[in-house]
């Protein structure tokens, strides 16, 4: 019985040291990908990076005990290298959709939006919509955006840029009708240096969510929503919220799950 003891304490030591191992794999410095310019959510700004999810992937990062690197880029570019493991996480505005919900992992919801329909203002053609008819209209390419105008039937022309201040800018130079894009960006340009040159009108077009985007199969998913739901009891996600929106959430992440 003595000799075996000692085997039995070698293999005791070698799952605790599997254990450790296993342990800190998932403690690895995370890539975050974010937004190069969508404000308020994230953008870069004089090499700073700044947004309501700068400061929201922060605060969920200290309450799950990840260490992180964000990395701006592009939509496009970006959920492609969630896809592809290039990069962990990805928060930057992502709408919860059918397509990418099959090729990505999501957190909880942490925001409802909705796109919203942009003028000139001093346009009264267009009140909703329905007035699009024949109409040129511009919104950033590869978005929710983009595929609800091309939905619409009758209008002349879909005009898609890379930047969504391409698109504002155009409408701001008379180059088109109407912009349709998310609200939270809409208000933030409106507030910042669009007042009295463009504004919304109708009512919302849609209802969305935005929510963190993972790498299928991710081991991150989970601590990330219970992350979220601490910072929606303990008021962290309100006060981060308050700060760039100016108003109360309606809504707080697990609310709707």
């Amino acid at each position: 019985m003595s000799y075996r003891w000692p085997k039995m304490w070698m293999i005791f030591k070698l799952l605790i040291l599997v254990l450790l191992l296993t342990s800190c794999g998932t403690n690895k410095t995370l890539q975050v990908g974010i937004e190069n310019n969508l404000k308020p959510l994230s953008y870069v700004e004089n090499e700073e990076k700044k947004g309501f999810e700068v400061e929201l992937w922060d605060a969920i990062a200290e309450e799950a005990g990840f260490e992180y690197k964000l990395q701006p880029m592009g939509m496009g570019e970006m959920l492609q290298a969630v896809e592809s493991g290039k990069l962990d996480v990805a928060i930057a505005g992502i709408t919860v959709k059918g397509d990418r919900v099959r090729k990505l992992d999501f957190a909880i919801p942490y925001y409802d939006t909705g796109l919203v329909l942009v003028t000139a203002a001093d346009n009264q053609d267009i009140q909703s919509t329905k007035d699009l008819d024949k109409k040129v209209v511009a919104t950033r390419i590869g978005t929710t955006g983009y595929e609800y105008i091309g939905r619409q039937k009758g209008i002349k022309e879909v005009k898609a840029y890379p930047d969504i201040a391409q698109a504002y800018q155009a409408l701001i130079n008379k180059q088109v009708d109407a912009v349709v894009f998310d609200e939270p960006n809409v208000k933030y340009f409106i507030r910042n240096g669009g007042q009295g040159k463009v504004k919304t009108v109708g009512k919302v077009l849609t209802n969305e969510q935005y929510g963190i985007a993972l790498t299928k199969k991710s081991n991150y998913t989970g601590r990330i929503s219970r992350a979220l739901e601490t910072l929606a009891k303990n008021g962290t996600y309100e006060r981060i919220y308050m700060k760039w929106f100016n108003e109360k959430p309606t809504s707080l992440p697990g609310d709707k799950e």
